[in-house]
């Protein structure tokens, strides 16, 4: 931590709010407040959520949802990004704290989640056809908020239907034929059903929906079950790439799946069946993200069950690594769930790849050029320019039907067989140091904020045995923190009026516990 001073004066770290002092945006000028924001609950919209950078909203409306006849449609609403609001409104609907939030309950008590329930509630009354015709809109159509303002009277609301992405969706028939390519057996396709055959519960995630399902004529066993809904909003791809690998690799234990339905719905132009997702088992136990660090304050978290839990993980990684010949790129605590008996189940074969906390190094520096190469708006260096020209040069060219999956994570995709294979042993690595000591993520993040945050960072070990810590190193041996953990004793840099001061030395941080327990004799992994 450094304290920055001019001309004498304490100036505010980087992550303290700014405090607003210019005239006119007062937090307590009427004009510049949303004076009634209505009571989470109290409006007849619902807030389920967020994506990133909280610009789209999961809005669900509880008259359709209490009548048991919504389909997951996947109707989002939009809004402007935060910097174009007035600072006062921007403090006032906590547009700024709220972005990092991923716990639902935080989202929806935001200011701008209760105040574009409002929005909507002033929308329909004025529109009351809107919900009539809420059924009929394209499935991942937008309700667009123009723009931000404290007086309801000057937001503009419309509706866009995306028929665009209707053309996206792969038909039935094609998805059948593309199997029958494949060899894959017919006894293992799932049954079909319509989106209109699902009711909305809650949409959990960007990709996934808690849905029950009122009927299914191929197999009517599936009648009443609550199930997760995983399907796309903007594209098909990585949903048809999940399935399929959920088709192809042999079913594990330790691997969610096999698929119960595959989801269709008939466009409104030619009447192409298209799909649109598929039905996995609802596991509603969760994930390990929020029980790792909940059952490790309340010591509620054995090593024993820590043992198995990595056990099963690492075996689902090695089936699929074996048995399926691919990779695995997204373990993180959030991508494991425990199922009824309490047992590690692995989810989200979309191989999108993971956080940056969570890349290999094989895979995170591909992926920073990956990122300069897609994204060229800020300012230009020759150096730059020189490294993404020779990466460019020597990437492999995807062809095909993959290529678009390819695509989107190059790096994991461009590697050999051996260094996938090292790349999961680091991931695996990073998690079974979550799991001992009882963490959510590697460490705190200014882009994700949990519901119990990250203590410490790794590799800073607290809880895990010292056997256990040798086995996280063996696998993460590549990584850089390692090489700063080992460095001699630094002296801590104290920047005051553009100077850089050096103070007294600061020795490298312990990685060593307070207190180390007797790690059993257990295999975790194969590291070769």
């Amino acid at each position: 931590m450094f304290t920055l001073k001019v001309h004498g004066r304490k100036v505010r770290q980087w992550n303290q709010p700014m405090q607003i002092r210019r005239p006119g945006y007062s937090a307590l000028n009427p004009k510049n407040r949303v004076d009634s924001f209505p009571a989470i609950g109290a409006t007849r919209w619902r807030i389920d959520g967020a994506a990133t950078f909280k610009t789209r909203f999961y809005a669900i409306p509880l008259d359709m949802l209490d009548s048991g006849c919504l389909p997951p449609l996947r109707i989002d609403v939009f809004v402007p990004d935060q910097g174009n609001y007035s600072p006062a409104l921007r403090h006032t609907l906590d547009a700024t704290t709220g972005v990092p939030l991923t716990h639902p309950p935080a989202i929806s008590a935001l200011g701008i989640s209760r105040y574009i329930c409002r929005v909507l509630d002033n929308y329909c009354a004025q529109n009351p056809s809107l919900l009539s015709r809420y059924r009929r809109l394209p499935y991942g159509s937008r309700v667009v908020v123009s723009h931000i303002d404290s007086d309801l009277g000057n937001v503009d609301v419309s509706i866009e239907p995306n028929y665009a992405l209707e053309g996206l969706a792969t038909s039935l028939a094609s998805l059948h034929q593309a199997w029958a390519r494949q060899d894959i057996p017919a006894a293992r396709w799932p049954p079909n059903l319509d989106l209109s055959d699902l009711c909305l519960i809650r949409q959990l995630h960007d990709s996934v929906s808690l849905v029950k399902v009122l009927r299914c004529k191929e197999r009517p066993q599936l009648q009443g079950m609550t199930a997760v809904f995983k399907s796309g909003s903007d594209d098909f791809h990585h949903v048809l790439h999940e399935l399929n690998l959920l088709l192809t690799i042999p079913p594990h234990s330790n691997i969610v799946g096999p698929p119960l339905a595959t989801v269709t719905k008939k466009s409104s132009f030619g009447g192409k069946q298209g799909v649109y997702g598929f039905l996995l088992p609802y596991l509603p136990s969760g994930s390990l993200r929020d029980k790792l660090p909940a059952y490790s304050f309340a010591q509620r978290l054995d090593t024993a069950t820590k043992i198995c839990w990595c056990t099963q993980v690492t075996s689902a990684l090695i089936h699929l690594f074996e048995k399926g010949r691919t990779f695995y790129s997204d373990l993180r605590p959030d991508n494991v769930l425990l199922d009824n008996q309490g047992q590690a189940v692995l989810c989200d074969l979309e191989q999108r790849g993971s956080w940056h906390e969570w890349c290999p190094p094989e895979v995170l520096y591909p992926q920073y050029v990956e990122n300069l190469l897609n994204n060229q708006q800020g300012s230009k260096t020759p150096a730059w320019d020189s490294l993404i020209a020779a990466y460019v040069r020597k990437r492999p060219t995807q062809v095909g039907e993959t290529s678009f999956i390819h695509s989107k994570n190059r790096p994991w995709f461009a590697l050999s067989r051996q260094s996938q294979e090292k790349a999961m042993v680091y991931t695996l690595g990073l998690f079974i140091y979550c799991v001992f000591e009882g963490l959510s993520s590697v460490r705190p993040s200014l882009a994700y904020r949990f519901p119990i945050e990250p203590v410490i960072n790794f590799p800073d070990f607290c809880r895990t045995p010292i056997g256990i810590q040798r086995l996280v190193r063996q696998c993460t041996s590549d990584a850089p923190q390692w090489q700063l953990s080992d460095s001699p004793p630094r002296r801590k840099v104290v920047r005051m009026a553009g100077s850089l001061i050096y103070t007294s030395t600061v020795p490298s941080a312990t990685r060593q516990p307070p207190h180390s327990e007797q790690m059993p004799e257990h295999a975790l992994l194969r590291h070769q």
